[in-house]
């Protein structure tokens, strides 16, 4: 978990980390990205932010889960909400930059 603590996954293995990623991180702008992740390993497994060299990881964007096994999903969370929200692709021209 030293990747984890340390916010940065800049000396992982490439065997031990897993990248999800908006293609368009912003700090003005909110998209709403939803990523299905499979939990395929028992055992913890931890999630970070590692935009804006891992700040949004150091104030809080970041859990562990630990994967047992069990009996599945509830019926209710089997199937994902109607409209659920995919990734955010840039537009074409889209490359204005926000005033500060």
């Amino acid at each position: 978990s030293t990747i984890y603590n340390l916010c940065d996954d800049s000396n992982a293995l490439d065997n031990d980390t897993f990248q999800y990623a908006s293609p368009d991180p912003s700090a003005s702008i909110v998209h709403p990205v939803s990523v299905a992740v499979p939990l395929l390993k028992v055992g913890p497994t931890y999630f970070f932010s590692s935009d804006y060299d891992g700040e949004q990881c150091e104030n809080g964007q970041r859990f562990s889960i630990n994967v047992t096994y069990g009996q599945g999903l509830p019926p209710s969370l089997r199937t994902p909400p109607p409209g659920a929200p995919g990734p955010v692709g840039q537009q074409s021209g889209d490359d204005t930059v926000p005033e500060t």
